[in-house]
């Protein structure tokens, strides 16, 4: 295969070019791991050699088709981040193949449809939030600010908040204000922390295991299998899953589960796709280990209908950079 698209790829025309980027980006695509394999780095070498050949339509597919893709090299995604906005958008909203110094560098040097689509992406460093605040225009900067996921000064932020309408800043500072509370009760130990006893494992008809295989090959979904295990009373098989798909360290899915507030494990919820029932499945049996009344579950499932997936998303996003951050700090 490698001898054929090596051969593809020194063909001079056009359409050639084409054909080879098309099917090279669908390989791209179908890698689920990073770009540091021999095949990944063959794949993406051949991409940058054929990409400034390519119509601006082939480039915007590309782009659309590997900006979530982890195999993607650092090299094509900055050239796909700098090029004309209808390529840039997806990468740069997405893509995590991205550096810090080709984030500084657009934020730096791009004009201001570019700074908007760096002001939507799920986690923005407190670097590139000062930048997009200092050259971004009034939709880059509002963008900034509302979004969850953006690292800001307190100082920035409070600026943000006075050039917006008075309930969408109050809004937005409410919420920054429980979420930051949330992250640093993450690094708090578990008995500065109002919570419930530790979960025990339960019997269960499937483990968790096999639920994850059948999720993997297509056989069932994360929602099936977590409504389930709420049904047998088995909330710690549900941390289990809900670790794995959030990419959050068991230990505080855990903790965010057995709190005596909802807003953590509402966050890995939504932010894992799981729907309004199956939440509420989850709630009832919260409700059981932390001997609280159902009416309790009713209001936690009411604020999860308020709670959207995006910011869910971008919380869940800066919580693990916050962790990151901190378990390096503690470990040097």
């Amino acid at each position: 295969m490698d001898e054929s698209l090596l051969k593809l790829a020194k063909a001079s025309s056009s359409e050639k070019k084409h054909q080879l980027a098309d099917h090279v980006t669908g390989l791209l695509a179908a890698r689920p791991h990073a770009a540091d394999s021999d095949q990944a780095a063959l794949l993406n070498s051949m991409l940058e050699g054929v990409y400034d050949s390519l119509s601006l339509n082939a480039r915007e597919s590309m782009s659309q088709a590997l900006a979530d893709v982890p195999a993607l090299s650092a090299k094509l995604a900055a050239s796909m981040a700098k090029d004309d906005l209808p390529v840039a958008k997806s990468i740069l909203e997405r893509s995590k193949s991205l550096t810090d110094a080709d984030l500084a560098d657009i934020a730096q040097n791009m004009d201001q449809g570019h700074l908007l689509a760096l002001a939507r992406r799920e986690h923005i460093s407190n670097n590139i939030s000062k930048i997009l605040v200092k050259r971004g225009n009034k939709e880059v900067r509002h963008t900034v600010a509302a979004n969850l996921g953006a690292d800001i000064s307190e100082d920035d932020f409070e600026m943000l908040v006075k050039e917006m309408p008075k309930q969408l800043g109050e809004r937005i500072r409410h919420l920054r204000k429980s979420n930051e509370e949330l992250i640093e009760d993450l690094f708090k130990d578990d008995g500065e922390i109002p919570a419930g006893s530790e979960l025990q494992r339960r019997p269960a008809r499937i483990s968790a295991k096999a639920w994850l295989q059948g999720i993997r090959m297509k056989k069932t979904t994360l929602n099936k299998a977590v409504y389930q295990m709420a049904v047998e009373h088995n909330l710690l098989d549900a941390v289990a899953l809900l670790s794995f798909f959030s990419g959050l360290d068991m230990k505080y899915v855990h903790n965010l589960m057995v709190r005596y507030d909802s807003t953590g494990i509402a966050t890995v919820c939504r932010a894992t796709g799981i729907g309004a029932k199956e939440y509420q499945a989850i709630c009832k049996e919260r409700c059981k280990h932390l001997k609280f009344p159902e009416s309790t579950g009713s209001k936690w499932l009411t604020n999860y209908h308020m709670l959207d997936e995006t910011d869910a998303r971008r919380l869940l996003a800066l919580m693990k950079v916050k962790l990151r951050v901190g378990n390096q700090e503690q470990a040097a």
